[in-house]
């Protein structure tokens, strides 16, 4: 059926045990010829480097924690793929979960958090504009109400959508806005907050519980991994299910992606990539990840973060 599918050239990466109790497939197409470089062997990288050293390299120029980058590299070798991309996309599919909202399930809000400066209120922006876009029903909610600014910035962005912004001081007008909405993607921004102030997280919590919000956290590229280690750690409790990273066009170390997500039990969601609102906001999936965190060099010929890691 892949092959159906995607033709003579689809790979199987891996495949997983889905929620609802299906298999998910992860499968690639295997274009070699569209990838390589004159003067490089792209299943093997540099013609002198072997895969191992091809990926060891990668994750440690991204600042991934040995352990972690032992449990990929002995996962990528198991797979007996050629191709650094499709290995280590395989092993990342074995290690981490991937996904996306849904474009039909709206029962939860879905509510944007995370530290000061984030990206937040953008982000909010780009995933309405997705929906708009899409032409699916879509309203915006915003909980920053005491930030100089926060309010009007999002409210510019919703504007040009046709969209207009609500507001929520307090858990009781969150539900009181939410409430009935299921016909429909509901994104709430949120103020940044200090994730080792208890008071803070206690009064995230409140706003989450009241509207049985799907929290996603965000974080900025450039984020030191031992600190995206903490902030995961520390918003435990308000059960955080997805990761979105933000500016990557501004940064060139990923590796705060795989260790938040690893401590925090996160899935991949979303990486936004520019700060314009209409553009920048992709999907992560095994293999376009993989792209993003291996340099040309084993190549893959975008070595910045557009949008060619996801074609």
């Amino acid at each position: 059926m892949i092959r159906e599918q995607l033709g003579d050239d689809a790979i199987i990466v891996s495949t997983q045990k889905g929620e609802s109790g299906g298999v998910r497939v992860t499968a690639a197409l295997d274009m070699v010829d569209e990838l390589d470089d004159p003067v490089m062997d792209h299943r093997h990288g540099p013609v002198a480097a072997d895969l191992t050293d091809i990926l060891t390299e990668a994750l440690e120029r991204h600042n991934v924690p040995g352990r972690l980058t032992d449990r990929l590299l002995r996962t990528a070798n198991s797979l007996h793929a050629a191709d650094p991309v499709l290995a280590l996309a395989g092993a990342l599919d074995a290690h981490f979960h991937f996904a996306t909202l849904s474009d039909t399930d709206f029962r939860r809000p879905v509510m944007l958090i995370g530290p000061p400066g984030a990206g937040k209120t953008v982000a909010v922006a780009k995933l309405a504009t997705r929906a708009v876009l899409a032409r699916r029903p879509v309203s915006v909610i915003t909980t920053d109400v005491i930030k100089a600014g926060g309010v009007e910035q999002l409210q510019a962005l919703t504007a040009v959508l046709k969209l207009r912004l609500l507001t929520a001081e307090t858990p009781a007008d969150l539900k009181r806005l939410c409430a009935g909405r299921t016909d429909r993607l509901q994104l709430i921004d949120t103020a940044g907050i200090n994730p080792y102030d208890r008071d803070d997280v206690a009064a995230l919590k409140a706003m989450i519980d009241a509207v049985g919000a799907e929290p996603m956290l965000v974080l900025p590229a450039g984020c030191d991994p031992g600190e995206a280690a903490e902030i995961a750690d520390s918003l435990k409790s308000l059960s955080i299910t997805r990761l979105m990273a933000t500016r990557l066009d501004m940064a060139r170390r990923l590796g705060f992606m795989l260790v938040a997500a690893e401590v925090g039990g996160l899935r991949f969601s979303y990486v936004c990539t520019s700060p314009q609102v209409a553009e920048g906001l992709a999907p992560l999936n095994p293999v376009s990840l993989a792209r993003l965190l291996l340099p040309a060099e084993a190549g893959v010929k975008s070595s910045h973060y557009g949008d060619m890691a996801f074609g």
